[in-house]
Parts: structure tokens; sequence; C-alpha cells
């Protein structure tokens, strides 16, 4: 890679010099308000000369086609791979032919029509197309404010000749119309300085033809004034206005230009030097930052997700996007800042992005069986023992479902049995299963009635979002790990079948992350439920199952501590069924991370990549290769940027965590069991330790055993 930018060095340094000043070229906006004292008129070229691009315009292009290729649908599915990209160019130059055959000649298209006619064989209504098209304008529009460096100069130069009185003009062949260049301007703190504002793709003709000029001192009755132009191009901005009876300079800054045609001869080179690109990126991801760097690159990888799941959402055509609590909800306000962000939100044509209250213990309640079913006994056994590791009897339950003697409907007698088993962890205080059936059964028939009414809420809730009964496509969005949300929803679906009710919605889940349970989950799933692959940890490669061991060292930076476990559905005023969450424990308030600061990381970072020249599917490779190599083989900065933070643990109830935990090397096997059965993060436990040296042998060793 050396070589070609070596050679794009030395092309752009020869260019830069073989222009020799001489009285048609200036280099220097200061040069020029003695020279242009006698005008009335100045006219300005806007591009290369009062601003100037950080990236190639050729990357510009390439960003609003993987924009589309992302978040634009055609009517029978995803758009070809690059459409814009591939038919931009030849599209535009068709479109100047045709519009040469008119009368009068038109040698100018406005980039709508580019683009309308690049989508029109894959997007046949009107009147979505037009959106589709809006949606690339404003994008192209926000990337090109953002690649933009206005000259500080050239503006000072624009102030003082408003100053002074003059009529100052901006004249540029562009295939964006005024329509869009009027906001491009204003984002760049432009637009006031101008007095008129004409621009190729919206008279029709070009400056290269010479018909712009001509048109402008039509259009403001310029004949017989003393006009003035500056720009870049020798033949655009030079040659055809002095055709047309304007003075003109050709501007020609030597370090800007080289910069230009380095960029634009990377942008044509494939492979490409990225080696700055990447460094740029890695640096915002925060690599070598101590105090930021963990939070910056949990950052890029936890925007990265919700992107992609953004863009499966509409490529594959989901009616719907649920983003479940409570670790879901990061991704939603993630995937809501991108949008907001990226410039084109209010024409895109997006699923309906909402949240999705479900937890584990919400699962096993929706399918919580009647006395009389078979397996009841069954089903309280498993999901007890599961859920709190206790076997089932009446503190099992309570605990495992999260019920309190205020749930339950109770004789005073009975309330103190209830609080007495609370209260007193010793086994002879509780009642197991057998005991409540023969002595307490009016206790146990309560219980039963609580669990029963807080399944049908759920059941309700389910029915009153749509999630089974409309014919749909729904995305349901999660950090994930093991896929029992899909599970649980499966099973219920095949509840749903078998009373007579078919399940109408068709629901895929996706995934952050997975775990070795993933694979014991799948072959229970409703033909209508899908666990799509995880989709920045999966089971393949043996340093994500090592990393999947356990999930300590993610959670903190993906729960929202704001809401503890979820409870129960309540009607608001509305009627509608609204999720509870319980308080969080105050001992499981402190230890998290700071979700403004992860946010406002993830737009910092989603800035840098609009402005890289990396292609995005690069970007998106290096982000993750990053993260998972930094969590798996963490460094001792990011070790100690953990110590601060706790994991929520638990299944059901919100419990704090340590992250990290001490190994001793002389108890080192019984430390690791330790780590992984009480979910801690193993190797940022061994960096803790100064036993470092040892993770790539546990890394393989995890990962080995869960193949």
């Amino acid at each position: 890679m050396a070589l070609p930018r070596l050679s794009i060095k030395a092309f752009s340094q020869r260019h830069a010099k073989s222009v020799t000043p001489d009285e048609n070229n200036f280099s220097s906006a200061r040069a020029l308000e003695t020279l242009l004292l006698p005008y009335e008129v100045v006219s300005f070229d806007l591009f290369d000369t009062i601003v100037w691009r950080e990236v190639a315009l050729a990357d510009v292009h390439r960003k609003t086609s993987e924009f589309a290729d992302h978040y634009l649908r055609g009517d029978d599915g995803p758009l070809p791979q690059g459409l814009l990209l591939h038919s931009r160019g030849r599209y535009q130059d068709m479109l100047k032919q045709r519009g040469l055959a008119q009368n009068p000649p038109r040698n100018e298209v406005d980039l709508r029509a580019v683009f309308d006619g690049a989508l029109a064989p894959y997007i046949k209504a009107a009147e979505r197309r037009a959106a589709a098209v809006q949606a690339l304008l404003d994008y192209e529009i926000e990337t090109e404010r953002q690649v933009l460096t206005v000259d500080p100069d050239m503006r000072d130069l624009l102030v003082r000749l408003r100053t002074q009185g003059k009529c100052v003009i901006l004249i540029s062949d562009m295939y964006l119309g005024e329509e869009q260049m009027l906001p491009l301007l204003e984002g760049l703190g432009l637009k006031s300085l101008f007095d008129h504002i004409f621009v190729s793709a919206t008279v029709g003709v070009t400056k290269h033809s010479g018909a712009l000029f001509a048109h402008v001192d039509a259009a403001l009755g310029l004949a017989g004034k003393k006009r003035f132009h500056l720009g870049d191009n020798w033949t655009n901005d030079v040659t055809r206005p002095r055709e047309n009876g304007w003075d003109s300079l050709h501007y020609f800054n030597p370090e800007n230009e080289e910069r230009k045609i380095a960029l634009e001869a990377a942008a044509a080179i494939v492979p490409r030097p990225d080696r700055r690109a990447r460094r740029d990126l890695l640096a915002a991801m925060g690599v070598d930052d101590p105090a930021q760097g963990t939070l910056r690159l949990m950052a890029a990888s936890l925007s990265l997700f919700a992107r992609q799941a953004l863009s499966i959402g509409i490529k594959e055509g989901y009616d719907r996007i649920l983003f479940l609590t409570r670790d879901g909800t990061l991704f939603h306000e993630l995937a809501d800042q991108y949008l907001s962000d990226c410039g084109a939100l209010p024409n895109l044509n997006l699923p309906s992005l909402e949240e999705f209250a479900f937890s584990r213990r919400a699962g096993i309640l929706l399918n919580y069986p009647e006395t009389s079913a078979p397996h009841w006994r069954d089903y309280l056994q498993s999901n007890t023992q599961w859920i709190v590791g206790h076997p089932v009897s009446l503190r099992g339950i309570i605990k495992a479902f999260g019920l309190s003697p205020q749930d339950l409907k109770l004789t005073e007698d009975q309330r103190r049995v209830v609080e007495t088993c609370l209260e007193d962890t010793r086994p002879e205080t509780d009642l197991g299963l057998d005991d409540l059936i023969s002595h307490h059964p009016a206790l146990l028939s309560s219980v039963h009635a609580t669990l029963i009414e807080r399944r049908n809420r759920i059941r309700r809730y389910l029915r009153d979002i749509g999630l089974l009964s409309r014919d749909q496509k729904i995305l349901l969005v999660d950090i994930g790990y093991s896929g029992t949300a899909a599970k649980a929803l499966s099973e219920y679906m095949n509840l749903e079948d078998r009373g007579g009710q078919p399940v109408r919605g068709r629901l895929s889940l996706l995934m952050f992350a997975s775990n070795r349970f993933l694979q014991r989950n799948l072959p229970q799933m409703h033909p209508r439920m899908a666990l799509l692959p995880p989709l920045l940890i999966g089971q393949d490669a043996w340093r994500h199952r090592a990393l999947a061991a356990n999930f300590a060292w993610l959670e903190p930076f993906t729960v929202d501590r704001r809401r503890g476990s979820l409870r129960d559905f309540t009607r608001n005023a509305q009627g509608d069924l609204t999720p509870v969450f319980a308080p969080p424990p105050v001992h499981a308030q402190g230890g998290g991370v700071d979700r403004a600061a992860l946010l406002a990381a993830a737009r910092e970072i989603e800035h840098v990549l609009r402005q890289s020249p990396m292609r995005i599917e690069e970007a998106n490779r290096l982000i993750a290769q990053t993260f998972t190599h930094r969590f798996s083989q963490p460094k001792a900065e990011t070790v100690r940027s953990m110590e601060q933070v706790t994991h929520h643990a638990g299944i059901t109830e919100v419990k704090s965590n340590d992250v990290i935990i001490p190994i001793r090397a002389r108890h080192i096997i019984s430390d690791l069991r330790h780590c992984l059965y009480e979910d801690h993060w193993v190797q940022g436990s061994l960096k803790n330790a100064r036993l470092g040296w040892l993770t790539p042998a546990v890394n393989r060793l995890i990962g080995l055993i869960t193949k």
C-alpha cells in the first residue's frame, strides 16, 4: 500500500506546482480587496473556491449509494447492491444528452431526475419513489455539510464585500438544484452572504457552456455593469465569463489543490490506501484513550448493531421493529439518534419503531398452565429451579414469579404464613408443593389465581399490541444471548394454534450476541418465529465463544438502570395496557454507565464515519474486530475502566454483581469456574490478577468446550 500512497503524493505535488503564478491567478483572498473595489457585481464559484471537501467527491457519491443499499427498499425487495454507484454517472450523461436535444437545449441535469430514473424500475409508485429520492438528496446534502470546510479568508472577503454594498452572487455548476443548495449554504453559514444564487441544475445551463453567465446577465440586468467572477476551474471560471463580458481570475491554492488531487486519486484506487482512515476511526473509538476508550469502543459497537438492525428491518420489509426492554431500549435510542442525524429521516419509508415490554419472567408467565394440566407440576418445578435455583415451594414460587403478600388475596392466617416463609430463609419455614396441595389448598389457590391473572394480562398486552394477531412481519431486537424470549413466544404461539387461534404474525429475533445455549433453543421455535444469526458475537469463531461464556463485561453498557424488573401490566387513562417496572434496588442503581455519555460518543463516531473515505462495510468490520479483540484479550486500562461498573446479574430480578473478581493463582481452576457460573468477566479477572498471559489459552479452552 505504500507505493500507491507515494505515487499519489508525488502526482498531487506535481500538479500543484504546474500552475505558474501570473496576473490570471490568485491564491489568497486577501490579495483581492483592492482589485475588486471598482466592481459593482462580484460572483463566486462555491466548491474548491469558498469551500473544500475533506473527502473526494466520489466518496460523497459512494456514501449516498451505501445509504440507499442499507435504508431503501424496492417493491420486490432490497435494491441491487451499488445501484446508484454504478448507474449515477451513466444515467446523468444520458439525461444531459436528452436535454441537449430539447428546444431550448438543457446541458445540465438535476440530481433528482437522476435518482428518480435509477429507482424507477424498482419503486413503481411515484409517491413512494419521490420520497425515496428526497431522502437520498437530503442524505447527500447532510454528507456535504459534514465534509465541507469553509475557507475563513474567503468568508471574510464575502462579509467585507457585502459591507461595501456590492452585489455578491454565487454561480455554481452543480447537479444539486437550488432547493438543495439553499439548506446546504444555510448549514455552512453562507446563505446570508449572497444576494443571488444561480445553480446550473435549476437553470438548466452551465458555466462550462457559457450560457449560465448569459442567463445571470439577463436575469439581473447586468449588461453594461462592471462585474467580476472568481473560481478554481480555468475554463468554467475564467474563459467562459470573459467570453461573456465579465472580468475573472483563476483561484489556485496549491495546498488545497494538492489535497483535492490526492483525495480524488486515492478514491480511484481499489484497494485504496486507507491507513489514515483506519487510524482516524480507531482514534475515534478511543483505542488509545485510557479514560474513555472502553465507553467509546462500546458506543461504536452498539451503534453499529442499531444501524444494522434498522437496515435489516427496512431491506427485508418488516412492518415493525420492536426493541425489547430493558436491554433493547438502548438500541432503540441509538437507532432514533442515527435517524435524526442522518439528514434523511422525514422521507424514509421506515417500519414502525416501538418498545416491547418482555422478560424471562414474562415469558414463563405467558405459558403458565392451569392446575388441571398434566404438566403443571413439572412446569413449576423446572422454571422455579431455573429462575431462582430453588426447589418448587411457596418461597420458590413467590420469588421466581415476583409476587409479594400484597399481590395475593389472603386471610390473616395465610398472610402470616407467607410473611414468615419470606422473612425466614430456613428450609423448615418453607412449604413444599406437596405440602401446599395437601394442607394449604386455599393458599395455593390464591397463588395460582394471582399467576393466572398476571398471565392473562401479558396475553392481553400481546393482543393489544397486535404481536401475533396481525398479518405483519415483525423484527424483535434485543441484546440476545440464547433466544429465550423467542422460545417463550413460540410456546405461546403453539398454544394459540392448538386452541384454534392461528397466529398471523411472522416474527424474527435479532440479537447482538448469542451464547452456547442458543443451539438448544433453535429446535423449539414455532414455524412463524425465526432466530436470525447474531450480528456481533456468534458461535462460529472460538474467540466469540470465549467472550460469550458470560456477558458481565457487556451488560453494564446496555441495561437501562432507570427501570427495575418488569413486574406486571396495568391499564392507563386511555385504557391501554402499559408495563409496570419495579423500582431498581438502591444497590443496583450505582455502578452504571453514563447513558448520555455513551449516546454522545456514538454520535461523534457516526460523524467520523460520515467524514471517512472508508467504505461502510470495511468500517463495520474494523469496529467489530476491535470490539471482540479488546474484550477477549483486554488491556490493563480496559480492566481498570470496568472496575468501577457493576453487572445487573440475575435471570429476572435486578441485582448488582461485580464485573471483575479476584483470581488466585493457587486456586485458578475453582476461581475460573466461579467466574463462569456466577457471571463475572473471565478475561478481565485474569488480567486484573496479572494472569493475562493465560488468557489466550483460557479463551481457546472455553472456545473448545463450548463448540
